[in-house]
């Protein structure tokens, strides 16, 4: 399984922790509001358990997508992306 978090954070210090956090947990920046990764569920909990605790609810906005390698597989990228993603042999690299 993978993740796509998506966020609008208005504070630079809990928009820093919060990145620093999908970074902890396996997951890469593919914008600069945008992180993907291949994710175990457990890890995935993690992640949505922390996610009210980084940010202030009543004026952020955290989006989590949980996606199947058949979404991958469909991936597609226009333009110039912070991020190298490729899918080889079914397997989302983001590099």
């Amino acid at each position: 399984m993978y993740a796509l978090v998506i966020y609008d954070v208005s504070s630079n210090e809990k928009r820093y922790n919060l990145a620093n956090h999908l970074k902890t947990k396996g997951l890469t920046r593919i914008q600069r509001s945008a992180f993907i990764g291949r994710i175990l569920p457990s890890t995935l909990l993690d992640v949505e358990r922390a996610i009210p605790k980084l940010i202030d609810e009543s004026i952020d906005v955290v989006h989590v997508f949980q996606l199947y390698d058949t979404a991958i597989q469909r991936l597609k990228v226009f333009g110039k992306p912070l991020a190298e993603i490729t899918v080889e042999h079914g397997v989302m690299v983001v590099t």
